[in-house]
C-alpha cells in the first residue's frame, strides 16, 4: 500500500508501505517536523550538491560546442541547509543517516550532523564503471561519488550492519538499461539496493527527504521495508508515485550484487 500525499495531509507509515509527499521536507507542518522522536530507522538521501556541481552541471560543451545536457533546475547545498536538515535527521532517526555528496560538501555534511549530535562513523565511495566522459576533453571527468554515513545520537549498544567487515566502497554502472531514468541526477537501482541491504533489517522504515525519482524507497519496498519520503517537483512527485505503484509488478527482485564487471 502506498500513496502521495500534499504537506498539508500527515500520514503514518505502516508495515510494508510507502508514502511519498509532494512538497518541501523542511516544511514546518508537513515536512521532517511532522515525524516524531526517533520516528524513522534509517535515513539514506541523495540531496542537492554543491554550488560547484551545480554551476557544472549542463554548463559542459562538447567538442563540437554544443550543450550536453540541460542544467539542474533545483538548488544547490549550502551550510545553513544542511545544518536545519541535520538537525532534523538526527532527531527523527534511531540508527543509520547515509547521505550522498560530492567531495566539496563532504565536510560540510560531517560538520553540520557532528554539530546536531549525531556521530560521524566512515565515508563511503560509489566508483562508477560507466560515468559520462568529459565530453570537452580538456579535464578527466568524474568517476566517482561520495557517501557520509552517520548514526543517530541516541544509539544505545553497539552499531549494526549487514556488511560485515567490508568498505562501504560500491563499484558499478551509473545507468541501467532496465531501469527508466526520469530523472537527472537519478541513482541506479542496484546501488540503492545494496545499501538498503546492509544499512537497514526487514520491517524497518527508511526516510528519504530528497526522493527524486523515489529509487531509494523502490528498493525499500523490494526488500520488506516502510519508506517514506519528500520530492518538491510535483511533475516528478507524481512519476515517482507511479513507479512506486508499479513496482511489485514491475520491477525485479534483487540479490544485492552489483552490476559490476568481474
Amino acid at each position: 500500500m502506498g500513496g502521495l500525499y500534499s504537506d498539508d495531509e500527515k500520514r503514518k507509515v505502516t508495515p510494508m508501505a510507502w508514502v511519498l509527499h509532494c512538497g518541501d521536507c523542511l516544511d514546518a507542518s508537513g515536512g521532517l517536523a511532522s515525524l516524531e522522536d526517533n520516528g524513522v530507522d534509517v535515513v539514506i538521501t541523495d540531496p542537492p550538491y554543491s554550488e560547484h556541481v551545480h554551476r557544472g552541471f549542463g554548463a559542459e560543451r562538447r567538442n563540437d560546442g554544443d550543450r550536453s545536457r540541460p542544467a539542474l533546475s533545483f538548488a544547490h547545498m549550502t551550510p545553513e541547509l544542511s545544518g536545519k536538515l541535520a538537525v532534523e535527521l538526527c532527531r527523527i532517526t534511531r540508527r543509520w543517516i547515509v547521505i550522498f555528496c560530492d567531495e566539496l560538501a563532504f565536510g560540510m555534511w560531517v560538520s553540520a550532523l557532528t554539530r546536531a549530535g549525531g556521530q560521524y562513523v566512515r565515508g563511503g565511495v560509489w566508483t562508477k564503471t560507466n560515468a559520462m566522459p568529459q565530453l570537452s576533453g580538456d579535464r578527466p571527468s568524474n568517476g566517482m561519488e561520495l557517501l557520509v554515513i552517520s548514526h543517530a545520537p541516541r544509539a544505545k549498544g553497539r552499531m549494526h550492519w549487514n556488511g560485515g567487515g567490508r568498505p562501504a566502497a560500491y563499484r558499478g554502472p551509473a545507468q541501467e538499461h532496465s531501469v527508466p531514468r526520469i530523472h537527472p541526477t537519478q541513482k541506479p537501482l542496484w546501488l540503492m539496493n545494496r545499501l538498503i541491504a546492509e544499512f537497514t533489517d526487514p520491517g524497518e522504515t527508511i526516510c528519504d527527504p530528497f526522493a527524486g525519482s523515489a529509487t531509494t524507497m523502490v528498493a525499500a519496498v523490494l526488500r520488506g521495508r516502510s519508506a517514506v519520503g519528500w520530492e518538491l517537483d510535483p511533475a516528478m512527485a507524481t512519476c515517482a508515485s507511479t513507479r512506486l505503484a508499479g513496482t511489485s509488478e514491475q520491477l525485479p527482485m534483487f540479490d544485492g550484487r552489483s552490476e559490476e564487471a568481474p
